[in-house]
């Protein structure tokens, strides 16, 4: 049934431990045999998977995004810069009016790029000009986020300079008067060993009109290479804040004096996270040092101390986590984690509390579009069955009212948001949220779906389900576990599920499968989970472990080689998440967890769908292939699949018609699986 998978024995010796990984050969994405193995795969996925299911769903995800969708406007002035997507797009555009109501222009269309190219151009990220008269954005193809940092004119939509080449997820800091910029970006594309595109990030400064490759190095040069770089600057242009750090746990501030061109050390050394905003004459801090959930902190800007415990205590901690916060003209916006649901609650500019930004319950904030020059702002929140609502808050009235609610097939009406706690193995409350059917019969035997993330503190909040319509639409449960590893209740929920530790979050998960058997929502026949990237190596994982809990795997361009995770693209830096494997202690945890070594012969595990990209630039598509190879080569029953997207990157397809396709395929998986009827 399957493609040809040769083993190749091979077995090394890394700190006495014994490694077998006969698949190595499939690391090799350049390899004739190996594109013709991945080519075959693809094609047993789409033979295996019901084709006329796939193209019902596929037909139903079609009309369930069949809505213009817009995100909060920024606003600049009388300008208000915004992304939309009209249902016959393929992908979001960058826009601007001149009023609230004024009319719409469009400045940057990747569709139009797209269309003029043999790839698929993306726009990943924009920064207008404090005056409104120009955009810095990037631009990349395939998904592979290399950006271009290109300048728009706003006033006649053109572009005026190119200027750079690989600046992914660049932050751009522009000067007050808009005659420059600061921006961080990698080494320029050819000039460095193909796989270090992504690493030896460096501050620069571009003068607009001169040549960019004169720019003015700012701040990188002998610095560690996996610095990942976020900047600040003050509102009257003379302090470039640079954060610098190489993992999601510890990062530095250092300090840079545009007219001297000093750098010095601000907050540097400390086992903790800082970010800083500035506010007037003030900057404020942001900081979990000696604050687990998160404080804000204050000082002057003509004396910054260097020592965190020199700073004023300025918000204090509460008992719920601080995930971040916006500065306006006049109020300051925090973000607080209330049981994995984010709230805004406001302060004044001397840090006392003046309310609460209105949300439903069971659901989160999206984003915020706000500036620190601008008194109004915008937000936006969703729920798992309702989509995205833009408010506008309005200064003039203290006010916030309603400016735009997305569409959706879904009657909200028809279904529930629970959320429910249960134990872990060590007794650690953990909370889940469960979607289903208001008239939904609670008999075990309810095709469910579990989600899961669980690293990197990022947090599980509500979020629109418009992915997932045509599954609650036809009876199916989507649950959603705030495991350990994420940010959802601040530093300690991270680390504790880190490193020797990292087990914690795969007990959390399967104890979440449990509570639902328990409660009979499902069973071990009609339970699938699914996850992505750091999600995709914890279905992996406990799927590996606990093999006769689940009856469907969908993981995402997942990690599954522990072993080796270290040594292929950005994977490095992810140290500090799950250990060091080239270091004896680390390994020996490693080696309990890691998907791909813990595989018996003679055991029949869950029916697996691996999706990766060819193109991706974060975890290599060699974890999926391999894991796919193994798990064929054991199991005698259940169907182990492996899709590629071709010509895609980390995050998957860059259109929403490549979508549609891809994740028709997912959702016809798991309905055929787990037997939900279509």
């Amino acid at each position: 049934m399957y493609p040809s998978t040769p083993k190749k024995e091979l077995t090394e010796t890394i700190h006495g431990y014994r490694i077998v990984d006969n698949y190595r050969w499939l690391e090799n994405s350049e390899d004739a045999t190996v594109k013709k193995w991945i080519t075959a795969q693809n094609g047993l996925t789409d033979e295996i998977i019901p084709k006329k299911p796939r193209l019902l769903l596929e037909n139903k995800l079609q009309r369930s995004y069949y809505f213009p969708t817009i995100n909060v406007p920024f606003p600049c002035g009388d300008l208000y810069f915004w992304r939309e997507r009209q249902p016959e797009q393929d992908q979001n555009v960058l826009c601007v009016r001149k009023g609230l109501r004024g009319k719409k222009r469009i400045l940057v269309d990747p569709n139009q790029l797209t269309k003029n190219s043999d790839h698929i151009i993306s726009l990943d990220y924009w920064s207008q000009s404090p005056n409104g008269k120009l955009v810095a954005f990037g631009i990349s193809q395939d998904g592979d986020e290399l950006s271009t940092i290109k300048i728009l004119n706003v006033s006649t939509g053109k572009d005026v300079e190119t200027i750079a080449d690989n600046a992914p997820w660049a932050s751009i800091q522009w000067l007050p008067d808009s005659s420059g910029f600061f921006y961080t970006k990698g080494p320029k594309l050819g000039s460095v060993p193909k796989g270090d595109e992504r690493w030896f990030n460096k501050v620069y400064y571009h003068q607009l009109g001169n040549n960019p490759d004169l720019d003015k190095l700012i701040f990188g040069k002998g610095r560690p290479k996996e610095d990942l770089l976020q900047l600040e600057l003050s509102i009257d242009g003379k302090l470039l804040v640079i954060s610098a750090s190489q993992n999601w746990v510890r990062n530095d501030l250092f300090l840079y004096e545009v007219d001297s061109g000093k750098i010095t050390d601000l907050i540097v050394g400390y086992d903790a996270k800082f970010g800083l905003l500035f506010m007037g004459s003030k900057a404020i801090l942001w900081t979990d040092y000696h604050a687990p959930n998160g404080c804000l902190l204050s000082a002057e800007l003509n004396n910054l101390p260097h020592d965190p415990n020199e700073w004023s205590r300025f918000i204090p901690e509460r008992k719920d986590a601080l995930e971040w916060f916006h500065i306006t003209k006049d109020q300051i916006l925090c973000i607080y984690l209330i049981n994995a649901m984010e709230k805004v609650v406001t302060f004044d500019q001397k840090g006392k509390e003046t309310g609460l930004l209105p949300m439903p319950k069971y659901a989160s904030l999206l984003s915020i579009g706000s500036r620190r020059e601008e008194s109004q702002f915008f937000y936006d929140f969703a729920s798992f069955i309702t989509p995205g609502t833009i408010y506008r808050y309005t200064p003039e009235t203290h006010s916030t009212a309603e400016y735009y609610h997305v569409g959706s097939t879904l009657n909200e009406n028809d279904y529930v948001i629970k959320q429910e706690w249960f134990k872990s193995k060590d007794g650690t409350k953990v909370p889940m949220f469960i979607v289903h059917r208001k008239n939904l019969k609670l008999d075990g035997k309810n095709p469910t779906i579990l989600y899961g993330y669980g690293g990197f503190a990022s947090s599980g909040t509500p979020g629109f389900l418009r992915a997932y319509t045509p599954w609650l639409e036809k009876g199916g449960v989507y649950a959603s576990a705030n495991i350990r590893g994420g940010g959802e209740f601040g530093k300690e929920w991270h680390l504790g599920a880190i490193k020797e530790n990292k087990q914690r979050s795969y007990d959390d998960f399967i104890a979440a499968a449990e509570h639902l058997i328990s409660k009979k929502y499902t069973d071990n026949q009609h339970l699938g989970i699914l996850g992505g990237s750091n999600g995709g190596l914890l279905v992996s994982a406990v799927a590996v472990q606990r093999q006769e809990l689940f009856r469907a795997v969908v993981a995402q361009v997942p990690l599954t080689d522990m072993v080796r995770f270290p040594n292929l693209l950005i994977a490095a830096r992810w140290t500090s998440e799950y250990g060091d494997p080239t270091k004896a202690k680390d390994l020996k945890n490693i080696l309990k967890f890691s998907p791909y070594h813990n595989v018996k012969v003679g055991t029949e595990y869950p029916a697996f769908l691996f999706t990766t990209s060819d193109n991706d630039t974060r975890v290599d598509p060699m974890h999926a292939r391999k894991m796919a190879a193994l798990l064929q080569n054991t199991n005698s029953h259940h169907p182990i699949l492996l899709f590629t997207d071709k010509s895609a990157g980390h995050m998957g397809a860059q259109s929403m018609s490549r979508f549609y396709k891809n994740h028709a395929r997912i959702l016809a998986f798991l309905a055929d699986n787990l037997r939900l009827r279509h």
